[in-house]
């Protein structure tokens, strides 16, 4: 557990790049190493050298064509900030457009119809899963508004390890400031400005991306400094459309109101509540936008959905008018289907940010421990737009969050292993730990099913598939574990093989489960442990 990373930065954008490179110089050269890889690892985690290497120049390609396009303030920032870190100036602009190129490599393989393979390059790249939860007047114990979001990206050990809240004061402009991790000069993942406005991306998937266009993070950067209304986040958003396919959870404490703002490359859609609060995952809502959205299988939907669905059912279900302690327990909730899960819930393995912003009263809570970060250690900031860092309050919360739990030690190491390494065998240990130490929770059998697999133990595959069924009540999840426990049976037990393939033949609302099932399979499954899904 650490505390919380503060700085205060002023000046023009390239003269805060350069305050900023030198101030976390070190932090910034591990998290380039970290995302100069991370196209493969997401795209490619264990493929061959031949595989990495296609999807490396692929991805480069898109992130070149991205980097060339950027204001031209902003690009002179991020060569400052490289410069002042000891960075190589070209590697560090490109690895900025990462996430982008990632979600439009998926989108332009699905749009050229390659099959198979492009079910398997979507599954793999649907890395980040965040939700966010914002609500003011009836629904808040004082009527501000306050702002929850959980961020779960694949970069346990790295974007948990030194969690930060820097502020720009620019030049002649609007004050913001972002939770990052620090090493990283990206105001993307939660911004606050002095307005009043919260902005936090998500990832969606939809094939009308492009291959030009606004970076995420510098469309994010350009609202932070410029809107002070939801009116002008609209506005600045049709400036110049994303190249990528997002959904930007905007909350506005002046005007006690938000939206999610859609975008899919030239498409911008406003996706607005109905009362007093919203909730953000990673589907798009507008009807204009939905013919159009990519999803590998209904898993994803599934996720994003559950998600969704609990957060709305925590808030409508209030006791009384919320917190910012209670976003924050939301965030941290492990609820689905009437079982506690450490996959597929609210609270994910990979959560490596978690924060709770009340921009009227420039307060915030932020998880500060170890991934997932809702859980454990918080701690409390209270900023000023005008002091210097060190005037600031940082207060350690230990109130906030139950500590983590023996399983979620474990489920954190084997998510670190198998999304860090593709580490089989590591990941495999770990989740046998876990499930010693939560005996009840279905989705880790599931997982371990899969990880088995991915190891040729078609045996224990078949335990874990036993196992889990006699907990699993989910019929989704449940169809998971009848579908990958048919295919584990065949060579050791064709009979239980024959049995569950029965039972998925019988099972309602699991349609794309029953077609896997016919289709012929062989070799490893490809995994992707934050989206509880394989292929």
């Amino acid at each position: 557990m650490t505390l919380l990373f503060t700085a205060r930065l002023a000046g023009t954008q390239e003269e805060m790049g350069a305050q900023h490179g030198r101030l976390v110089a070190d932090e910034a050269r591990a998290l380039l190493a970290f995302y100069r890889t991370m196209p493969e690892r997401a795209l490619a985690g264990g493929e061959g050298v031949l595989g990495k290497a296609v999807v490396r120049a692929a991805a480069t390609a898109l992130q070149a064509r991205l980097s060339r396009e950027r204001p031209a303030e902003l690009a002179a920032r991020s060569r400052a900030f490289a410069r002042a870190a000891g960075l190589p100036e070209a590697a560090s602009l490109r690895t900025l457009a990462t996430m982008d190129s990632l979600q439009n490599c998926v989108a332009l393989v699905a749009r050229a119809a390659l099959g198979p393979f492009a079910e398997g390059l979507a599954l793999r790249a649907a890395v980040p899963a965040c939700s966010s939860v914002i609500a003011w007047g009836s629904a808040t114990a004082d009527g501000e508004l306050l702002f929850a979001r959980n961020f779960d990206f694949p970069g346990v050990g790295v974007w948990d390890a030194a969690p930060a809240f820097v502020v720009c004061a620019e030049t002649g402009g609007q004050r913001y400031g972002f939770f990052t991790t620090r090493g990283a000069d990206t105001p993307v993942v939660t911004v606050v400005n002095e307005a009043g406005l919260v902005f936090a991306p998500h990832t969606r998937f939809h094939r009308d991306v492009t291959f030009g266009g606004a970076m995420i993070v510098d469309l994010v950067h350009d609202l932070a400094r410029r809107a002070e209304s939801i009116a002008d986040a609209i506005r600045i958003a049709r400036e110049r459309p994303a190249s990528s396919s997002w959904g930007i959870a905007v909350g506005s404490s002046r005007e006690k109101a938000a939206c999610v703002l859609e975008l899919a490359g030239p498409h911008v859609e406003v996706v607005r509540p109905a009362g007093d609060s919203l909730v953000c995952t990673n589907r798009y809502r507008n009807p204009a936008l939905q013919p159009r959205e990519l999803a590998r299988s209904q898993a994803w939907a599934v996720h994003s959905d559950r998600r969704e669905q609990r957060l709305r059912a925590l808030v409508d279900g209030r006791p009384a008018p919320l917190v910012a302690e209670d976003l924050a327990r939301f965030l941290g909730d492990r609820e689905v289907s009437g079982a506690r899960r450490h996959f597929g819930s609210v609270a994910q393995p990979t959560n490596v940010h978690a924060a709770v912003v009340a921009p009227s009263a420039c307060r915030a809570l932020v998880g500060v421990d170890r991934a997932p970060t809702c859980e454990g250690s918080w701690a409390e900031v209270r900023w000023s737009w005008d002091a210097p860092a060190a005037a600031w309050q940082v207060a350690p919360r230990d109130d906030v969050a139950a500590p983590h739990s023996s399983a979620t030690r474990h489920v954190h190491a084997a998510a670190r292993a198998f999304e860090g390494a593709h580490d089989v065998a590591t990941a495999r240990g770990e989740l046998d730990h876990a499930i010693a130490a939560a005996p009840d929770d279905p989705s880790l059998r599931l997982a371990a099913a899969w990880l088995a697999l991915a190891d040729r133990a078609e045996t224990p595959a078949v335990d874990h598939v036993r196992a889990g069924l006699a907990l699993e009540r989910d019929p989704y999840r449940r169809g998971q574990l009848l579908l990958w426990g048919t295919r584990a049976a065949r060579r050791v037990d064709p009979g239980q093989a024959l049995r569950w393939r029965g039972e998925l033949d019988g099972l309602a609302g699991v349609d794309d489960l029953r077609a896997e099932a016919r289709r012929r399979w062989h070799g490893k499954p490809r995994i992707n442990l934050m989206l509880v899904d394989a292929y």
